[in-house]
């Protein structure tokens, strides 16, 4: 090795982002575009491989090189540096998850690294989903769902990086308003992907876009897994509107996606998985009104969406307070309640009382415990109290809310002031991708009774 070679390999192994400039153009006969939040994710890397940080999340929207820094070319520079590094690779697609292990292998077999780093991959081991090294250094890559067995992730020395495991968008896009499919990576992380290290500081990192609240990296900053997680969050737009990377997207371009679909905008591009103006139901379309406007001796409405437990992993129940009067339905309250059934029952004669209104009839949605609910406030209290038996019970909460969309849009729903108000507007606000939805059906419900039950020439039974 000459000298000139002598100092671009020190030059590579002591900056990453100045072996990814390398090794990318060396193999793409291209300049890998410099960019500021390139510069970022290569500082952010390079704490992991100094063990700084060693349970990683990085958000940044689709095609921003994401794949290409984080798993191809930390991977193929992490074994330049250790020969012997270890890695699992896991996506939420077998074919993507093959297809990056074997393009990192091919930056390890060109002729740029090889000039630098002699290393030969072993002839029984070079399959696209496991290869090795004559130092055992390798990767393992397969679905987030597939099968990890016989291998492990890093070295036995708690002290240096030997490897790591690297999730890239472990939750397919249209998966992500699945519960099912979402608890079934969350839970494989806990119950397998955790546990192929080989040693309590072998890294993790998780790559991907935010598409729900309760995604991979939702339910781990929330604290799913027990552990302490750094955050690098890198959304398109930064608070004074400045693209995060102009050569892919200006504002104009940005703004276009965003009113094209806030879905996606706010989840996949801001890494914030709701419009912040709202989805379903947009926030200003609700007017807050005070107390002293209201005319006295209406007949209050009390709606309730009951809940199974007071497990704070499930949905809350919710109960709302609402009327109509001359053509507007006025929202009084509406909170939500972690609770047991007995707990409940004692609570809402309470509640009622606390708030000093006169409830005409309670009205209770006939799933969860709302069958329960209904009996036992009807041997426990004087409450008027039925349950709901009408089209609505059997759509969908999407359905539902649509239906009810046109009236709240055109005004004719109003929040009394109050401390509630703030938590009801950012619930509803990040529906459907919301954990939790009891304000949009029991606000649903309470349309329905207040206008589409007159329509129909019907009550709420």
């Amino acid at each position: 090795m000459n000298k000139e070679q002598k100092v671009l390999k020190y030059m590579c192994e002591n900056s990453l982002l100045f072996y990814a400039r390398y090794i990318y153009k060396e193999n793409h006969n291209r300049k890998f575009i410099q960019s500021s939040h390139f510069e970022k994710i290569a500082e952010f890397l390079e704490r992991v491989h100094r063990l700084e940080i060693t349970r990683a999340i990085i958000n940044i929207p689709p095609r921003y090189g994401k794949t290409e820094l984080i798993i191809k070319i930390f991977t193929s520079w992490c074994m330049a540096k250790n020969h012997g590094s270890k890695f699992i690779h896991l996506s939420y697609s077998d074919s993507l998850a093959l297809d990056n292990s074997s393009q990192t292998k091919e930056y390890i077999q060109s002729d740029a690294y090889q000039s630098l780093w002699k290393m030969t991959l072993k002839k029984d081991a070079q399959a696209k989903g496991k290869w090795f090294n004559e130092f055992g250094g390798g990767m393992y890559a397969t679905a987030s769902g597939g099968a990890i067995t016989g291998f492990g992730a890093g070295g036995t020395d708690e002290n240096i990086f030997e490897g790591a495991i690297l999730i890239d968008d472990p939750l397919k896009p249209d998966d992500a308003f699945s519960e099912t499919k979402r608890g079934a990576v969350n839970n494989r992380y806990n119950n397998t992907i955790r546990s192929r290290t080989n040693n309590r500081n072998v890294p993790i990192i998780i790559v991907m876009q935010r598409l729900h609240e309760d995604d991979l990296s939702g339910f781990l900053l929330d604290g799913g897994s027990g552990e302490d997680w750094v955050h690098l969050c890198m959304p398109a737009l930064d608070e004074n509107n400045n693209p995060l990377w102009e050569d892919k997207h200006n504002f104009a371009e940005l703004e276009n996606i965003r009113q094209a679909d806030s879905y996606t905008f706010a989840g996949q591009y801001m890494q914030i998985p709701s419009p912040d103006e709202g989805g379903e139901w947009k926030r200003d379309w609700f007017e807050v009104v005070n107390k002293k406007t209201l005319p006295t001796n209406l007949k209050w409405m009390m709606f309730i969406d009951g809940a199974y437990t007071k497990d704070t992993s499930n949905d809350p129940t919710g109960i709302q307070i609402g009327v109509e009067h001359e053509g507007m339905y006025y929202i009084y309250s509406s909170i939500d309640k972690y609770m047991e059934l007995p707990e409940l029952i004692k609570f809402i004669p309470l509640h009622i009382a606390s708030i000093g209104l006169e409830i005409n009839m309670i009205h209770v949605e006939p799933k969860a415990s709302g069958k329960s609910i209904v009996q036992l406030l009807r041997q426990n209290t004087r409450l008027n109290v039925r349950e709901i038996k009408t089209p609505f019970v059997s759509m969908s909460k999407i359905e539902r809310a649509r239906s009810a969309s046109p009236f709240i849009e055109g005004g004719r729903v109003k929040l009394v002031n109050g401390n509630w108000v703030k938590s009801f507007l950012e619930q509803i606000a990040m529906f459907p991708n919301a954990k939790h939805d009891e304000h949009v059906d029991i606000t649903a419900y309470g349309i329905e009774k207040s206008f589409l039950n007159k329509a129909r020439g019907s009550s709420i039974l």
